[in-house]
């Protein structure tokens, strides 16, 4: 039986920079058989600079290696990103609820995403560019703050293939993309009543969206969203993630806005 505080070593496979303050690292496996689902989450950890947590954003089906995309805001994923091809990384997990995507299967799906938030449902993309029949359409609703800070731009052509793909920025340099809110996106396209939402990003974002989605007649069971930035020790024991009866590190991060809808505190940042 694995040691679910144990924390493994995994040495770095390769380091792919993703926009202005993000990389994505490739890590050998912290263990056989390990696996995770679109939502779910490791702790990264470097001796002297502590842990943090990331969504898994690789390939479910992949059995070699796992990726975690890390935006350099603080001094852990500052030393991250000095690290090298070789170099070690200490993994715990995976953790968590993930995001329902049997439930999706033969659904139309959005996506919903504000700037970092995109990584844990990357595997979902993925998930349907490997299996393009799996799912009746996928809409990705992507907002950020400019071009610089985008993720995943050189898989955009092929995400294009399968899946309905839509930007816009706060402030883009370019007009090749949109000026505006995420919330904006969903005003333009014919979004079916009877569609699943995955939303990952930051909680003002939340608020809005899932008012936007209730206005196109979505139902609350079928809004999720991660709350993956509350949280902190990913065992349950700090407490920092406490949101009325639940612990979001435990029966989180995702939850449906029916689960959540009559706690006032969910949307609060930390």
């Amino acid at each position: 039986m694995l040691n679910n505080y144990k924390t493994y070593n995994c040495k770095i496979l390769k380091i792919q920079n993703e926009s202005l303050d993000s990389k994505t690292f490739t890590l050998s496996l912290p263990y056989k058989g390990f696996s995770f689902e679109p939502g779910q989450y490791v702790m990264a950890s470097l001796p002297g600079f502590g842990e943090a947590i990331f969504g898994v954003a690789s390939e479910m089906d992949n059995k070699k290696s796992i990726q975690i995309t890390v935006r350099k805001v603080g001094s852990l994923t500052s030393e991250l990103h000095n690290k090298k091809i070789g170099d070690i990384i200490g993994i715990r997990g995976s953790y968590g609820q993930p995001f329902p995507i049997d439930l999706a299967k033969g659904k139309n799906v959005l996506i919903v995403v504000g700037g970092i938030g995109i990584p844990p449902l990357r595997p979902l993309i993925l998930d349907a560019l490997k299996y393009p029949k799996k799912y009746k359409k996928v809409y990705i609703f992507y907002g950020c703050r400019d071009e610089s800070v985008l993720n995943y731009t050189k898989e955009f052509s092929q995400w294009k293939k399968v899946c309905d793909l839509n930007i816009t920025l706060d402030n883009p340099k370019t007009k090749k993309y949109r000026k505006g809110v995420v919330t904006e996106l969903l005003d333009i396209k014919n979004i079916p009543a009877d569609a699943i939402a995955f939303m990952c990003g930051p909680p003002v974002m939340y608020k809005f969206v899932v008012q936007k989605l209730l206005e196109k007649s979505l139902k609350p069971a079928n809004i999720y969203m991660s709350l993956e930035r509350h949280m902190d020790c990913a065992q349950g024991v700090c407490q920092h993630c406490a949101i009325g009866t639940k612990y979001v590190c435990k029966d989180g991060p995702v939850f449906s806005y029916a689960e959540l809808m009559n706690f006032k505190s969910w949307l609060s940042p930390i």
